[in-house]
């Protein structure tokens, strides 16, 4: 990006959410997660979360939107999470373990490259390794579904891509007032060209296997978008990481198994000693 400095000056201060109290003694978590919400969105998922740690999440949605992000340049992984530590100074000497999903698997693995001090573990949901020909192809499609479908066909197309079937079927009606309501929306495609070029323009394995830090991979066997042998590369190049491959769930397990994902994250956490 152009003119780092002068982007990070600026943008000194994100917007975060979530019940952090440092003074208590509960693990802290830090939560980088993606845009995309379906029906039922990640309530469930923080919810749980929160009953065991100290929860803080970084909204990347309020980051996106401010004009430091649109503008001509794409903005990469490693000046978000630049920008994302800078912030993050405010709670100096308290240590995080960093949960992360699809796009956010990229913040998370810069923010524990660029900070080695206060990131305990690092926990990737669906993530991906690098953009071999299928990933390429199925992200370019993305964009061109953005550029020349209308609203509904376009929300009917990434619902397809990230849930199963069977998960749409069961919750019909919940999915169709979901598209009903945002059908008056526009398509915003650059700002969706941008998002997904930065993934695309992102080998994450590249970074994650020169980590230390432990990890845990939580992938589905029926992900569309970040397809399972993504997280099974990973685990291969990755020095200290376990993976674990739910039987089902999609790609969007934050609101599909959450529960599930609560119960590995507690084990994992707790394995750590942390």
């Amino acid at each position: 990006m152009r003119n780092k400095e002068n982007f990070l000056n600026k943008y000194d201060t994100l917007t975060f959410h979530g019940s952090f109290d440092k003074n208590n003694h509960k693990a802290n978590i830090l939560l980088l997660l993606p845009k995309t919400r379906g029906p039922f969105g990640i309530t469930k998922f923080k919810e749980l979360i929160e009953k065991k740690f100290n929860l803080l999440e970084y909204d990347d949605i309020h980051f996106e939107k401010s004009k430091i992000f649109n503008q001509s340049d794409t903005v990469t992984f490693e000046n978000k999470a630049l920008a994302i530590n800078n912030a993050l100074t405010k709670w100096d000497n308290v240590y995080f373990h960093i949960v992360c999903h699809s796009t956010g698997c990229g913040l998370g693995t810069f923010l524990a490259k660029i900070n080695k001090k206060n990131f305990k573990s690092l926990i990737l949901i669906n993530p991906w390794n690098k953009k071999d020909n299928d990933f390429r192809s199925l992200q370019k499609r993305r964009i061109k579904n953005a550029k020349t479908l209308d609203r509904i066909s376009f929300l009917k197309s990434e619902c397809k891509l990230l849930y199963s079937a069977n998960y749409i079927e069961k919750f019909k009606k919940e999915f169709c007032d979901y598209i009903s309501m945002q059908k008056n929306k526009k398509i915003n495609y650059s700002f969706i060209e941008k998002r997904l070029k930065t993934i695309l323009d992102c080998d994450i394995g590249k970074e994650l296997n020169k980590l230390e830090l432990p990890k845990l991979l939580i992938n589905a066997v029926d992900d569309k978008l970040m397809k399972i042998h993504h997280g099974e590369e990973l685990n291969k190049i990755c020095k200290n990481s376990t993976l674990i491959s739910l039987n089902n769930g999609g790609h969007m397990l934050t609101e599909t198994r959450a529960k599930d994902l609560n119960i590995h994250i507690c084990q994992f956490i707790e394995r750590l000693g942390q």
